[in-house]
């Protein structure tokens, strides 16, 4: 059995002793250790959820900024597709414009022209008409003659007539 001496006692006093020096030396470090580890290790964890909510913000904005850029380049492609539209038909109708005066100026040359050939036709009508009845006044004709002189007069001015078409 179990003796009581005194070597139980210093036995019981020595475990305790390096029970205590074992905990103050051994035991406290090392649970401060892993303490501080712990401390570290949940400090690394929420850093890394914060900053994957940084992260996710980030993204959302990135995303808002992306959706706002795409919105903001769809108004502008309409507007310029819109102010190419409206100078496309200003242009269209500048030209219809430009197309109808130069119709008008050559619809007033035409008749400027016409004008011109009537009056050089009624001009050499009145010529003709002039030579004939000087030869009618200058010669005592008889009736045959005159209708000879009207016949050349109907002659040379459809020969006039002629040379004017070509």
């Amino acid at each position: 059995m179990l003796k009581l001496d005194w070597n139980l006692l210093f036995t019981l006093i020595n475990l305790i002793v390096f029970y205590l020096l074992m905990k103050k030396f051994l035991f406290g470090p090392v649970i401060r250790i892993m303490d501080e580890r712990k401390k570290h290790i949940e400090d690394g964890l929420n850093q890394a959820k914060n900053s994957q909510a940084e992260a996710l913000e980030l993204k959302e904005k990135y995303e808002a900024a992306l959706v706002n850029a795409r919105a903001e380049s769809e108004q502008i492609m309409a507007g310029a597709k819109e102010n190419a539209k409206m100078e496309y038909d200003r242009i269209l109708k500048e030209a219809d414009e430009t197309a109808a005066q130069t119709m008008a100026r050559a619809q007033q040359n035409i008749e400027l022209e016409k004008e011109k050939t009537i009056r050089d036709l009624k001009a050499q009508v009145a010529e003709l008409a002039l030579n004939a009845a000087k030869k009618v006044t200058a010669a005592n004709t008889t009736v045959s003659d005159d209708l000879n002189l009207y016949d050349q007069f109907l002659k040379e001015a459809g020969e006039m007539d002629g040379a004017d078409g070509k």
